[in-house]
């Protein structure tokens, strides 16, 4: 119900919607989830206050990533980022953002599997948009990066494939073993702060993904 309001406020607004990344991924393997995940072709950051406003909830925005986060009963949550691209200035840098299609927005992301989107709007609800391959790779579960250079540009990739592969017991795609395999070897771990390889890996912890991970972590430092 609420989906469907998104998309009618966006379409409203002269906007397009879409569900993307892990919301459809997990929609399609029949995982649970809280956390849903909008992408708007537009002003997205707008689109949040208003819906922020029309539900009656929190909206917490990130003017810099182009992202915001409505929360509404403690549990449920909307992240609703504008369709962008990433720009790199270094490895292991922050992102820089610009507004973009959706199809392009897809492309930018760490895994196929991820690469996902179901169109929200009264016009093209359920569309399924899937450039990249992702429901082939869930359908062979296989976690494949999308270019070589992914694990440079932001090497706390390196321990979310882990994750993905130990918590939905999906493999490493051959090529992408061997990205990773590289850019570990070649120091590219040292690129992104504690901080951020910390808040990475904690959530693999929580869920008891102690081993493989564990491996990793040491034998690429």
């Amino acid at each position: 119900r609420l989906l469907e309001q998104a998309g009618k406020l966006a379409h409203e607004a002269g906007m397009r919607l879409y569900l993307a990344g892990g919301s459809v991924r997990d929609i399609l393997l029949g995982c649970p989830h809280q956390d849903w995940d909008l992408v708007v072709e537009g002003d997205g950051l707008s689109l949040a206050e208003a819906l922020g406003e029309a539900w009656g909830g929190k909206s917490v925005l990130h003017d810099r990533f182009l992202t915001a986060r409505i929360e509404l009963d403690g549990e449920t949550h909307f992240d609703i980022a504008t369709a962008r691209t990433e720009t790199y200035p270094r490895p292991g840098a922050l992102p820089v953002v610009t507004p973009a299609s959706m199809a392009e927005d897809l492309w930018r992301r760490d895994f196929a599997a991820n690469a996902l989107a179901v169109a929200l709007g009264p016009d093209d609800w359920g569309d399924v948009l899937d450039p990249t391959g992702g429901i082939e790779d869930l359908r062979r579960r296989l976690i494949r990066a999308l270019h070589d250079r992914s694990f440079w540009d932001d090497a706390t990739r390196i321990v979310r494939a882990v994750g993905f592969e130990q918590r939905l017991g999906f493999s490493i795609e051959r090529h992408t073993e061997a990205w990773i395999r590289e850019a570990a070897a070649h120091g590219a771990l040292q690129t992104v702060s504690t901080e951020r390889l910390g808040e990475a890996i904690l959530p693999l912890f929580i869920i008891k993904i102690l081993f493989r991970q564990i491996f990793y972590i040491f034998i690429v430092y």
